[in-house]
């Protein structure tokens, strides 16, 4: 009827059935339009740009200056920025994580013989110093980019658009 209230069981219904909807839409992935890019050095002149996989998930590989050993460090993009998620290494050297309770630290454990620091670092911009000897790569949806080959001697990664920032 016109005007009248809707009994409490109906208004009930209706909230739970518009609720369903709303959890039923994926909610907008920040990662599915996402590409990463690379800029010559602390500079907005950009040197290359990278489509992500679905899960925003990438990696960092160098070696190891002092312990010349291979260091892996994996990101993963989500609303907030690029979050490290792990580094795996084989031995502890300058710069790496070195005890429980480390910046962002939240698990260790030791996989094929490498240690494996599981974390939660946010990064807005990532800044790397890049050196041809030390292998110096990213590894994003399938591909491996050798980060000397782009000839610069460092690197700002950032979040953008596939049409710039």
């Amino acid at each position: 009827m016109l005007g009248s209230k809707p009994h409490p069981a109906e208004s009930f219904r209706l909230a739970f059935l518009a609720g369903l909807l709303l959890v039923s839409q994926p909610a907008k992935s920040a990662q599915a339009a996402d590409y990463l890019c690379l800029y010559q050095g602390r500079t907005d002149t950009e040197v290359a740009r990278y489509a992500t996989d679905p899960g925003g998930r990438f990696s960092l590989s160098f070696i190891h200056s002092v312990s010349l050993t291979p260091v892996v460090d994996h990101y993963e993009i989500k609303a907030t920025g690029i979050h490290q998620t792990a580094e795996v290494f084989e031995a502890h050297g300058a710069g790496l994580p070195s005890f429980a309770g480390d910046v962002g630290e939240t698990g260790w454990r030791l996989e094929d013989g490498k240690f494996v620091l599981e974390m939660d670092r946010q990064f807005q911009r990532i800044q790397l110093r890049i050196q041809r000897e030390y292998l110096n790569s990213l590894q994003i949806a399938g591909q491996e980019i050798v980060l000397a080959d782009l000839g610069a001697n460092a690197i700002g990664i950032e979040v953008c658009g596939n049409s710039g920032n």
